[in-house]
């Protein structure tokens, strides 16, 4: 049975296109008085053959109704028997499938497969079809008749009347630029003939023919992925040149910063008795392989002939060569010398090959490979046209990597070093080789594993997509099953390639049954190596004269100037508006011919300015964090330049700073500071100052952005458009909280349940909308005593108003200055020159209002008002951050009719603290107060987390208070995937984290510890996304706060809500105690640590603090004792820290 089986697979591979039969050797013939190089259609039609396998194997044919010979069929040994009974029904249902296959396909390509000699064994088959020939004039037509047919099929060609429009369309390019040449039919016979030409595709037919030559790749397994693959269609290029320009642009833009986009880029086809445009690399993104003296091979062995072939064509290697040195990009369009162009920084990037258990190990082990695989040297085969430089990218599945790049013995075979530095050899003190071979095999097997596994977490972990070989084995299986549920037959497949290498555990591996066949519109090899190609092309002479004069586009001579982005900040917004930026800068620049390459955004600590050109010109967009201070992307960038000399040839810039005015003195500190390191160093800069915008007017300050690039554009490209800013955009100095308008607040509760912890008020904020993690920037107002005595000093009435200012004289003294602190200038103050050095420093360091009474005989006329109150400081905001949840509050019976949204925070009272103490204690419910909203991305970068992603939060003092915002959160998720609505109320789960009564009630003294004792399910899911730790829907938060115990109550009403959800897996409290235990000392309890070190091993776990310096600071050594490596560097952008002073 199994051979008979075997039997119909060989058919299927060998099923020519229905116009031929298979003679007894294997030859394809067409019917009897048509000759081999006759038109084999009449006015567009094939002569349609029928045919029948007869029980003894041979197949019968009739030509319109006339009877062919009977010919013996596609049996590997005529003398077979006819399958036994046993066998039939499997015979007969594997009949139906193939003839559902031929039925289907118009064009079948030849497999490789004789009836004497099977090549399924083979990774390539010896006469498999390729791109790169000439071939008859009638199967290009054919062809090209059969796809279009095929297009109107898929509904690509809307209707009969436009199929038959573009056949004789197509019939006629090809006649026309046929040429008598020798030939090469799909048998691999070769004679004198008319050679079919091309012709133009539209580039939805190309479109879907490349989708559907996808779809036939016998030896790729990600298929079901076919429909989304994207024409770049680049047939218009005509240079080498512009052919790796094209290539390089176009890669950055589908490689999509690791969200990758799959795109084939398109050069034109191959004409007949050409040999058509080519690339010289096997892909696009590849290492060198250079062969030592010794033998042996640095870096990559399966490049080594063609590192040779680049070296010889003028590619000077890296002095100090490694195992990882890119291959430059050589392109060879037709009728053009070879063009050779280092690629983008971007395209150069590598994956380093990290574990989060043996991060030292893998460290010191230095391994490492490219972003994404995108192939070159492959074609493909539309409707009779050849594309012989068509490379495409996609993504890499696991095993691509971690089993056959970097472990297969003939490549990189690292799988003994891993052994080595894992110490996994089962006999250490043998030499491996040594070792019996089954000790050999469970520690490669091992290392193997662990390598695979490091490879996808690796990728995973740097944002850079990736399949894993389970997901996309079972992604293919059930497209092939649905398919094959559909139309009755399954894809082409060579079992040989589609089976992962790792065997039987992975599904797929059982179905090697599968039908090897080879439809056409097809991706198939070349005919000519590029390499040889141009040495057959080029005589030695004539190389030797030429080697070292090709240019590369690191060559001055050669080289456009580069446009390049950097931006800095703690959040995302700085990084969105420098996307932004990229993408806007990339279509400006092209629109006027390409005058500069466009680099893709980077943080500003990978600016190396030492590499910049003079026409280079560097673009950064800076965003202050916390109270002024320079954002850790970009503080090493600063360390780095502060102290360097001058450059010697330095790049022209402009720098947008992204800061917020009611900051007063440390407003755009971040934008200022880089301007000014800029042009110490020399460079010159594009704007005579930094370009300020402002999140206090807009978040994110999408206006002022806007105004800055049209105003770089037009001095970068002169595109003449300049706009003439507003000073308040432009000069920085005089942005001052004196000018902005913000709305008001409502005080509508205020509770403090020790007289001495913190308070936690509830502010009514109108129609403004905020979100969990938010800050609420609070300009508290001067006390009404002041106000009434500042009036009186400066002889005005409350309600007198300015004609520099909005507002009346007691709103303006009250809500925009501060009364308290000093004078920025007193350039306006009476004789004040002419004053003693002692006397100066003394008003300069007096309070502004005592300043103002002590004025004596003053003359007030408006334009004196208007010098001293511009003069005075701006309230400075005190930030506070939500302590609420927006859904969760803005539901409760606190929200009463006709109010605004409302929103809580937290509030440390601190010893004549402006906001704190001065104004908050002495308030009544109705005070009202200037604030803004703003939004430091946190949550965004939380919600990129699946919802239920496990967190590890520690807080400190009133940082419970963005901690309760989550937690609210979370209890609303809960509520809503059981069903209910609005808050949660009561008990909403059996498994409950119970919080201690007393919290003094903790076996150790000065903690409470409670672990949840709900069980934790891993959910099985198989997707692209490795689970590398346990979900869980509730128990997926373990809380660690610290507090002053007069704040004990005010923590067990925060928790108490949570812990009857369920969401707590574990809860740590530390009030303040005298053996100076602290909350961070509790993340190394043995009775938590395993349980953290399990969250930390989660890709989607995250780690939130909200604390004092020091507890941030213990957090980050003992969670980094936890994770086995610095756990800020593991998790990246998924440990957030709002830090707080004092």
């Amino acid at each position: 049975m199994s051979e008979a089986i075997s039997s119909l697979q060989n058919l299927a591979i060998t099923s020519p296109p229905k116009e031929a039969f298979v003679g007894a050797s294997g030859e394809v013939k067409p019917p009897s008085g048509v000759s081999s190089h006759e038109k084999v259609f009449n006015d567009t039609e094939t002569i349609q053959p029928t045919e029948s396998i007869l029980a003894d194997g041979t197949i019968s044919k009739a030509y319109n109704g006339v009877a062919a010979e009977v010919v013996p069929g596609i049996v590997p040994n005529n003398s077979l028997p006819p399958p036994c009974a046993a066998g039939m029904k499997v015979y007969k249902e594997a009949q139906k499938e193939f003839d559902r296959i031929r039925n289907s396909h118009r064009t079948l390509a030849p497999t490789g497969c004789t009836p004497e000699f099977c090549q399924s064994g083979r990774m390539v088959s010896t006469n498999e079809p390729r791109v790169g020939r000439n071939r008859p004039l009638a199967e290009i037509q054919q062809e090209a008749v059969d796809f279009l047919r095929e297009c109107r099929d898929h509904d690509v060609i809307e209707s009969d009347e436009n199929l038959d429009k573009r056949i004789k369309e197509a019939l006629v390019q090809i006649s026309n630029t046929a040429i008598v040449a020798a030939v090469t039919d799909k048998d691999g016979h070769t004679s004198e003939g008319l050679a079919g030409g091309t012709w133009y595709q539209l580039p939805e037919e190309l479109e879907y023919g490349l989708r559907a030559s996808w779809r036939n790749a016998r030896r790729c397994i990600m298929r079901s992925e076919h429909e989304h693959l994207a024409l770049c269609d680049l047939r218009r290029v005509q240079s080498s040149r512009e052919m790796a320009r094209t290539i390089a642009k176009g890669m950055q833009e589908a490689f999509n910063r690791g969200h990758i986009l799959p795109t084939v880029f398109v050069f034109p086809p191959r004409q007949p008795g050409k040999k058509g445009p080519m690339i010289w690399n096997n892909q696009i993104m590849a290492f060198a392989g250079y062969k030592l003296d010794d033998g042996s091979i640095l870096g990559d062995p399966a490049n080594v002939d063609l590192t040779e072939g680049m070296i010889e064509f003028g590619w000077k290697p890296p002095i100090n060569k490694t195992r990882w040195d890119f291959l430059p990009l050589i392109t060879m369009a037709e009728n053009d010398e070879p063009y050779m162009m280092e690629l983008p920084q971007e395209l150069r990037r590598t994956v380093s090959i990290t574990h989060p258990r043996y991060e030292k190990e893998f460290r010191e082990l230095d391994l490492r490979w490219v972003l994404a695989p995108a192939l070159s040297r492959l074609g493909f085969d539309i409707g009779g046209n050849q594309y012989t430089a068509s490379p495409f990218i996609g993504w890499f599945m696991d095993a691509e990597i971690g089993i056959r790049n970097l472990a297969d013995s003939f490549r990189y075979n690292v799988l003994p070093d891993v052994i080595d530095a894992l110490k996994m050899s089962p006999e250490p003190e043998t030499d491996f080789d040594d070792l019996p071979e089954y000790m050999r095999l469970v520690a490669l097997s091992r290392a193997q594993a662990e390598l695979n596994f490091a490879v996808y977490y690796s990728y995973l972990h740097d944002h850079v997509h990736m399949i894993d070989t389970l997901s996309g084995s079972i992604e293919y299986q059930n497209y092939d099953e649905d398919r094959n549920d559909e139309i009755g037959y399954r894809l082409p497949a060579e079992p040989y390639w589609i089976s992962p290498p790792q065997g039987s555990i992975v599904p797929i591996w059982h179905k090697g049954g599968l039908p090897n066949y080879q439809p056409k519109p097809m991706v198939c090899k070349h005919l000519q190596d590029p390499v040889n190609a141009w040495r057959r092309e080029t005589p030695e002479e004539k190389r030797r004269t030429k080697k070292g004069l090709i240019k590369t586009i690191t060559d001055a001579n050669e080289a456009r100037p580069r446009l390049r982005i950097f931006s800095c900040s703690a959040g995302v917004n700085a990084g969105k508006m420098a996307h932004k930026l990229y993408e806007t800068m990339q279509r400006l620049v092209h629109e006027v011919d390409d005058p500069f390459d466009v680099e893709v955004e980077r943080p500003l600590n990978q600016l190396d300015l030492a590499e910049a050109g003079p026409e280079d010109i560097i673009l950064i967009i800076a965003s202050t964090t916390g109270r002024g201070e320079i954002p850790r992307n970009a503080k090493r960038f600063v360390e780095r330049w502060s102290s360097a000399e001058t450059l010697s040839s330095p790049p022209r810039f402009s720098c947008f700073a992204n800061g917020d005015s009611t900051y007063g003195d440390t407003y755009n500190i971040a934008g200022k500071t880089i301007q000014q390191l800029m042009t110490t160093l020399g460079c010159r800069p594009l704007l005579g100052h930094c370009f300020a915008g402002d999140t206090a007017i807009n978040n994110p300050d999408w206006e002022s952005f806007t105004h800055w690039l049209e105003n770089i554009d037009h001095l970068i490209l002169g595109n003449h458009h300049k706009i003439q800013l507003p000073t308040s955009l432009t000069d920085m100095g005089h942005q001052t909280t004196t000018m902005v308008e913000m709305p008001t607040a409502t005080l509508v509760k205020k509770t403090q349940l020790d007289p001495k912890g913190i308070v936690h008020i509830t502010l009514d904020v109108g129609d403004k909308k905020y979100q969990e993690m938010d800050h609420v920037k609070i300009l508290a107002p001067n006390p009404d005593y002041e106000v009434e005595r500042a009036l009186a000093a400066l002889k005005l009435a409350p309600e007198e108003r300015f004609t520099w200012h909005h507002q009346d004289a007691i709103n303006f003294l009250s809500r925009y200055v501060d009364l308290d602190h000093c004078f920025k200038e007193l350039d306006w103050y009476p004789g004040f020159s002419c004053l003693s050095e002692e006397k100066q420093t003394e008003l300069r360091n007096a309070k502004a209002l005592a300043v103002i009474e002590g004025l004596e005989n003053i003359n007030y006329d408006s334009a004196l008002l208007e010098k001293i109150c511009k003069d005075m400081a701006s309230i400075v905001p005190r930030l506070y951050s939500v302590a609420s949840c927006p859904v969760y509050s803005n539901t409760d019976a606190i929200k009463e009719e006709d109010s605004g949204n409302v929103v809580d925070i937290m509030v440390k009272v601190n010893p004549s603290g402006r906001f704190s103490e001065v104004f908050l204690l002495n308030a009544k419910i109705g005070a009202q107060m200037r604030f803004g909203l703003t939004s430091p991305d946190t949550w965004q970068l939380i919600q990129a987390q699946k919802p239920n992603a496990p967190l590890i939060a520690i807080a400190t003092g009133s940082g419970i208070g963005p901690v309760r915002a989550l937690l609210q959160r979370r209890m609303i998720d809960i509520t809503r995937t059981t069903g209910g609505t609005g808050r949660p109320r009561g008990k909403m789960s059996s498994v409950t984290a119970e919080v201690p009564t007393s919290i003094y009630s903790g076996s150790r003294r000065g903690s409470v510890s409670s672990i949840g004792s709900g069980s934790r399910r891993g959910i099985k899911d198989i997707n692209h996304h490795a689970h590398l730790g346990v979900g869980s829907t509730r128990g997926s938060v373990s809380l660690f706060a610290g507090f002053k115990t007069e704040d004990s109550d005010l923590i067990q009403t925060i928790i108490r809500p949570a812990s009857h959800t369920g969401i707590l897996d574990i809860v740590e409290l530390c009030p303040s105690n005298s053996e100076m235990v602290r909350i961070q000392d509790h993340i190394l309890l043995q009775s938590v640590k395993d349980k953290l070190a399990e969250k930390l091993r989660d890709p989607s776990c995250i780690v939130f603090v909200c604390a004092n310096e020091w507890a941030a600071e213990g957090a980050v050594v003992n969670l980094s004792l936890i994770a086995g490596g610095n756990v800020k560097d593991l998790l990246a952008e998924r440990y957030i820290e709002e830090i707080f002073r004092g």
